[in-house]
């Protein structure tokens, strides 16, 4: 709200101010005189009449103001000097403390200069009237009240002024901030069924704040149909439960694009303990579901690969055990020749070796199995539903298939697989035993020539397969 538009409000509430007084005066007059001589001269309502006007227009409303303040000093005025009592004097001394309404300098040294010429004028030609049995010698006090009540309301108006300034601005920071960020303010009013939405909304849907307005429906369809369920039970608990919500959901922006929110929410009650309003925030948190994704990607993935890391292996083959999948597989596989080519073009070329392998390893298996990096040039290879002789198979295509070199920078690059196989029919089982008695196998590969693999049976048996 700006500055005009504030004293345009305060305008308001003092035009029914006087409109006040003048109604009072009439009532006393009625009641005490039983005539309607208030209205004599006419300048009150005249005035009443030509402020309401002026006030109504919303046009000038500095002018208003000061035009408001002069009505409600002649008013007293009229009435002081139509009625020489002493209360009407003290009503006319109130005039600077009513025109605090306004908390404009200006104003109360306009009511301030008013009231002192006017109170000190009175004193001394209206003595006997209204002052009997006062000695004119103390017209000093009347000024000192007056001046102390002028110097009184200017100190008051100039500290809420700088109050009420630095509330603005704040308010104004805060209203920038969730202008110009992913946040929007949200209100929806049950009596009148009308939603409100701040001007953040468009950072988040691509659509205005008016594009919504009305019923709450307009918001809630561009909410991902999988996901409404959440909004329906976040109404419930507001409404029903009348408890805080804090839920998160995706929707479509206008151009399409998917978006992750969190959306809060509060019941507002009034005075009789009855629902009258929900409210909240709706906040953009797309960047944090998506950096909690790569974090828990990192967490189970390796970097280098992207292939699964162990932990995801261990959590893999837990989940096939628990489910009673039985004739699991585990393959051990190490790269031979892998350090000389590190040594020959460096670490960058044997990135890609194991990132090129690693793919092709990938392409080897069933979307039931799973093909992890243990680091360095070690890989594990779960099967599912698999014997030895399926495995074999598996290892057969695995090896002629890095058979075939990978290129850097013109060069040919190869690195065959030294294969250890370890079969798991059911029954009692040690995942880290499996691996090791795959590994065993692996070694026992390398020490028959490489480029092979080996099969370990439950009854720790080797066979050797060139």
């Amino acid at each position: 709200m700006n500055r005009m538009q504030e004293i345009h409000r305060r305008n308001v509430l003092m035009l029914k101010l006087l409109w006040g007084f003048y109604l009072i005066s009439l009532a006393v007059n009625l009641i005490v005189d039983q005539s309607i001589y208030v209205l004599y001269p006419p300048v009150g309502l005249t005035l009443g009449v030509v402020l309401l006007l002026l006030v109504a227009s919303r046009r000038v409303p500095e002018l208003a103001m000061f035009l408001m303040i002069a009505s409600l000093y002649v008013f007293l005025l009229t009435l002081t000097l139509k009625y020489p009592y002493l209360v009407n004097f003290i009503f006319l001394g109130l005039i600077p403390l009513f025109t605090l309404l306004y908390l404009d300098i200006r104003a109360v040294l306009l009511s301030g200069i008013l009231y002192l010429s006017t109170s000190t004028y009175m004193f001394i030609m209206l003595h006997k009237e209204m002052f009997s049995g006062v000695d004119r010698s103390d017209i000093a006090y009347v000024i000192i009240f007056g001046v102390f009540t002028t110097v009184f309301s200017l100190f008051f108006t100039k500290f809420t002024r700088s109050l009420w300034l630095k509330a603005e601005q704040s308010g104004n920071q805060l209203s920038n901030i969730l202008e110009n960020a992913e946040i929007a303010t949200w209100s929806y009013h049950l009596s009148r069924s009308v939603m409100q939405l701040s001007e953040g909304i468009i950072h988040i849907t691509g659509m205005p704040a008016e594009s919504f307005e009305g019923d709450y429906r307009l918001l809630t369809d561009i909410v991902l149909p999988e996901d409404k369920a959440r909004i329906m039970q976040a109404q419930k608990e507001m409404v029903l439960d009348k408890r805080s919500i804090t839920i998160e959901c995706r929707i479509v922006r206008i151009d399409g694009e998917y978006r992750w929110v969190q959306i809060r929410g509060n019941p507002y009650f009034n005075g009789m303990g009855h629902l009258e309003r929900l409210a909240g925030v709706i906040i953009d948190i797309t960047e944090r579901k998506r950096l909690e994704e790569q974090v828990e990607h990192l967490a189970y993935h390796d970097e280098l690969t992207g292939l699964p890391n162990r932990a995801m292996f261990n959590m893999r083959f837990e989940q096939y055990i628990n489910e009673g999948t039985s004739h699991l597989t585990i393959m051990f596989i190490d790269l031979d020749n892998f350090k000389d080519v590190n040594d020959a073009f460096g670490h960058s070329a044997g990135d890609m070796l194991l990132k090129g392998i690693a793919g092709r390893l990938a392409g080897h298996i069933r979307d039931t199995d799973m093909v992890c990096r243990l680091g360095g040039d070690e890989f594990l290879l779960l099967l599912t539903h698999s014997d030895s002789t399926h495995a074999s198979k598996v290892a057969e295509r695995i090896i002629s298939s890095l058979s075939n070199p990978f290129h850097y920078q013109g060069y040919p690059l190869i690195a065959t697989p030294s294969i250890g196989i370890c079969v798991y029919e059911g029954g009692p089982c040690d995942l880290d035993q499996l691996i090791r008695e795959a590994d065993e196998a692996m070694y026992e590969a390398k020490r028959e020539g490489r480029n092979r693999y080996f099969i370990h049976s439950a009854l720790s048996s080797m066979s050797s397969y060139p």
